[in-house]
């Protein structure tokens, strides 16, 4: 990511794939870790996202140091259950480093190690509650994939040729 593309995302703020977290502001590394994998959750369970370390709420970049990208990859793969393969991104701004940490959804309901579970919602990370876990096991184990929605999906993913056989077959069945 170039420095134009973050400062357009510093512009547009938090949403429900941009979280910005401050890494002055945390006392340890330990601290800094348990809230990124508790973000990284709640975008794995949701759309994907982007934690943003480094730049506070407001906007301001402070950056990071003395950190070990590595690390933290593994860190947040201990803290994980089943296990989250993050990515992070090492984007210079001005003199100083933030670290872009992102996840990308696969289907996979995700939990910390000590099993809480969170979704990202808006601007914010949530825990996702048994009720609601139960109601999306079933909408997502249901047998019938017409009625369900599927994420992140467009008109270029349909294969044309399928539909063609398709009405092939119900051309021949039903003349």
């Amino acid at each position: 990511m170039d420095v134009i593309a973050l400062e357009q995302i510093i512009r547009n703020g938090e949403n429900t794939c941009v979280e910005f977290k401050s890494w002055v502001k945390a006392a340890s590394m330990k601290e800094r870790l348990g809230f990124v994998t508790e973000e990284l959750i709640g975008f794995a369970n949701a759309k994907g996202g982007t934690v943003f370390l480094g730049i506070e709420d407001d906007g301001e970049v402070t950056g990071c140091s003395g950190y070990d990208c590595q690390n933290m990859i593994e860190a947040i793969y201990d803290r994980t259950c089943p296990s989250l393969f993050a990515e992070i991104e090492e984007i210079d701004y001005k003199g100083r480093h933030v670290l872009a940490v992102s996840i990308k959804p696969d289907g996979v309901t995700h939990t910390t190690t000590d099993g809480r579970c969170l979704k990202r919602l808006g601007k914010n990370t949530k825990p996702f509650y048994p009720e609601e876990l139960s109601h999306h096991y079933t909408s997502a184990q249901s047998v019938d994939f017409t009625g369900q929605v599927i994420v992140d999906s467009s008109v270029h993913d349909i294969n044309l040729i399928e539909v063609y056989k398709l009405k092939e077959k119900l051309r021949i069945r039903d003349p």
